[in-house]
């Protein structure tokens, strides 16, 4: 007859295994890790069709890609308003700004920011009476117009973006107010700010100035622009203004030009 005491190794065994297992991350990622081949493929096809910045990636980095934006489009509650009808596809497409904007995090999670309402189109809103195509709430909401978010990603190089601009909202708000982000981006962000107050006053006196208008609004603004013209079109960008260029850069990772 055995001894119960020769079962105690194994059962020590596994919990370490258990252990191991959950320190890396793969409990959470088993969905991700028994993705079929067909699912990879499709997914693959999806982003290849309708997102530029994903065909510039590598073959590792659209990997990274496809893995992210299936496990966004599980994570964010994504809702549809005035009958706007939320598919398999629309949630793809609706996190596809999201990984780009942070692929070259590690911490690509915007934890506050759960909540993504998508309209039709453009849409009033009830605090400034006046119609809007995306904003973001600081409670942890994103509003976005589709037919706006589309034609962002469908002209990849004209400099607007609505995706990019209200994750650069969420980006900048979750730097700003938590701590609970990516380590190292505040001294970058702090460098952004500094330069977009001198470059502020250049937009509102000068018509030629390579952002629009709009950037010299405030620094909320002039950070999403400039998220924008750093992912359509950032060889100019670099050339116009480099040292925000590298400084942006170095905040998100990537570098496009």
């Amino acid at each position: 007859m055995h001894s119960d005491t020769n079962i105690y190794p194994i059962i020590a065994l596994v919990f370490l295994a258990l252990f191991i297992i959950a320190k890396l991350g793969l409990l959470r990622n088993l969905d991700v890790m028994f993705l079929s081949r067909e699912k990879k493929w499709t997914l693959k096809k999806f982003f290849g069709k309708h997102f530029h910045y994903y065909n510039q990636l590598s073959e590792k980095d659209r990997s990274k890609f496809i893995i992210r934006a299936y496990k966004l489009a599980k994570y964010i509650k994504i809702e549809g308003r005035q009958e706007f009808i939320v598919t398999d596809a629309v949630k793809l497409f609706v996190v596809a700004a999201h990984v780009q904007l942070t692929l070259g995090f590690d911490q690509y999670i915007l934890p506050k920011f759960r909540t993504i309402l998508i309209y039709p189109d453009a849409y009033k809103n009830k605090m400034t009476g006046k119609m809007h195509y995306g904003e973001i709430n600081p409670r942890g909401v994103i509003v976005l117009s589709w037919k706006k978010l589309v034609k962002g990603h469908k002209i990849p190089d004209d400099k607007i973006n609505l995706g990019l601009h209200e994750i650069a909202h969420a980006l900048m708000h979750t730097i700003i107010h938590s701590n609970d982000h990516e380590i190292g981006l505040d001294p970058y962000l702090r460098d952004i700010v500094r330069l977009s107050r001198k470059e502020m006053e250049k937009i509102k006196n000068d018509d030629l100035h390579f952002f629009r208008k709009y950037a010299g609004t405030n620094i909320y603004e002039f950070f999403a622009i400039t998220v924008e013209y750093f992912f359509e079109v950032p060889s100019e960008f670099k050339t116009e203004l480099p040292i925000l260029y590298q400084y942006m850069v170095k905040l998100l990772k990537q570098d496009l030009a």
